[in-house]
């Protein structure tokens, strides 16, 4: 039986327009809400793409009736009461029916009720284009008492702006979510939203600055999103060089050291592994207490143990040959897998945003050779979904990309530098697949057999938690 017929939603509609009850006003709302799009038909051309899992629908789209729904809608939501209408817009948001008068209603109501704001923070994150007063609204989140989820949220929707209020307020919102009991899977989403955010690279010298105050846990903050650009293997030249540069500056004063020490803690970053063991021999007692506990946080292991060749020094064969008889170390491998920055397009659990092919699982569906075979010849085999595109659009602008959503009217993508992009469908002109994987050959070179070894013994241990 199909409930996509006009006369189920005349049905529908004559009974909301008569229900008394808001128990039952609201199932009847709920179902105009889930009816507003259909399942498109699916033509095959998504095939090579990660669906979208939001629900209701893979492929949500209007259809003759969707005007009508709509209207209704929208009259229930103008009438309904401060206390009803809440309720209606989340049915609306669960339902993924975005309408500008739903975020202008739920907006009045906040003024009134500010309980309600959490509400709005779903809704903020929720569109393509922030409101004029988006960003007020987002930081008035950050700097209340709110629940670890809405704080979490309001990072992750700023960290798509160029805003410098929102990237301080953003630092500070990350050490309270650091530290509140229970924060969990939030703290860790903002801080990964924060850190990887393209958009940070264009507040280095703010970070630089408050870095340099060296004024407490903002401070520490600042740094981690130094070390996180001073790692990216992609973006802004100058970001990445300015940034490490600010770090490498502030190394020799203690007081410094001990703050990005901390910040190292904070992102597990390698890039100053040397300079971490040399200063555990530090003659000042706060630099080489701050040292070990870093060592020892990162699993550093000491120099000179690793006699094993470089694998960049050996054909692919004879690689994957003395790697399969090497015994390596997860621990040593999740450094690894930081260090050479694979997390920027790869995600290892599943409530992180997903990137490029998700890896918590990858053991399950390659042995340990094909693993190794793929990671040193990318293009070897392309994950389904992952196919590289170059996507040309009307105006004549092009990116080469891969595709992470698609919908019947909506493409999103992202490159190699991690930047997202979204497209209407109807602005792009053509579509081409590409032979090759976007992920570079030559990545493992710099690594040694047993590094290799344990990065593999890392991506195998994901599929045991």
């Amino acid at each position: 039986m199909r409930i996509h017929e006009p006369k189920a939603v005349n049905g529908l509609v004559e009974r909301l327009a008569k229900a008394t009850d808001p128990a039952k006003h609201l199932e009847l709302f709920s179902s105009l809400c889930r009816l507003y799009f259909l399942e498109g038909e699916w033509k095959g051309d998504s095939w090579g793409t990660r669906p979208d899992t939001r629900g209701p629908y893979y492929q949500p789209e209007t259809w003759s009736e969707s005007s009508k729904i709509a209207v209704v809608l929208k009259d229930q939501l103008a009438k309904a009461s401060p206390s009803e209408a809440p309720a209606l817009i989340r049915e609306m948001s669960r339902n993924r029916i975005q309408f500008n008068e739903a975020l202008e209603r739920l907006t009045g109501l906040v003024k009134e009720n500010s309980a309600l704001l959490p509400d709005l923070i779903t809704q903020l994150a929720a569109v393509e284009t922030l409101p004029a007063d988006g960003i007020s609204w987002l930081l008035t989140a950050l700097r209340g008492d709110w629940p670890p989820a809405t704080l979490s949220l309001a990072v992750a929707t700023l960290a798509k702006t160029d805003s410098k209020e929102a990237c301080l307020a953003s630092i500070d919102a990350l050490e309270k979510l650091a530290t509140t009991k229970d924060a969990g899977n939030a703290a860790d989403g903002a801080k990964t939203a924060f850190l990887t955010a393209p958009k940070l690279e264009n507040h280095h010298a703010l970070l630089e600055e408050r870095a340099a105050a060296m004024n407490g846990p903002s401070a520490r903050w600042a740094d981690a999103g130094l070390l996180a650009l001073a790692e990216r293997k992609d973006g802004s030249p100058e970001a990445k060089s300015l940034s490490r540069k600010a770090l490498e500056s502030g190394w020799p004063d203690a007081k410094r050291c001990v703050q990005i020490m901390e910040a190292i803690r904070i992102t597990g970053s390698h890039l100053f592994d040397d300079q971490v063991a040399a200063a555990m021999e530090s003659s000042d007692a706060a630099v080489a207490d701050a040292a070990k506990k870093t060592a020892d946080s990162l699993k550093l292991e000491k120099k000179g143990e690793d006699k094993t060749p470089l694998v960049g020094s050996m054909t692919p064969e004879q690689a994957i040959e003395e790697v399969m008889k090497t015994k390596g170390s997860a621990e040593l491998g999740a450094q690894m897998f930081t260090k050479q920055g694979c997390m920027a397009c790869h995600a290892v659990h599943a409530d992180e945003v997903q990137k490029g092919p998700y890896l918590g699982t990858i053991a399950q569906t390659y042995k340990r050779s094909d693993l190794a075979a793929n990671i040193l010849d990318p293009g070897k085999t392309i994950a389904q979904g992952f196919a590289s595109e170059m996507i040309t659009l009307h105006d004549g602008s092009a990116q080469m990309v891969f595709v992470t959503l698609e919908s019947a009217d909506l493409v999103k993508a992202r490159n190699i530098a991690g930047q997202e992009f979204t497209w209407k469908t109807a602005d792009i002109a053509t579509r081409a697949k590409l032979p090759t994987s976007m992920m570079p050959p030559g990545l493992a070179n710099n690594m040694t057999i047993r590094q290799f070894a344990s990065l593999l013994d890392y991506l195998e241990s994901l599929s045991k938690k």
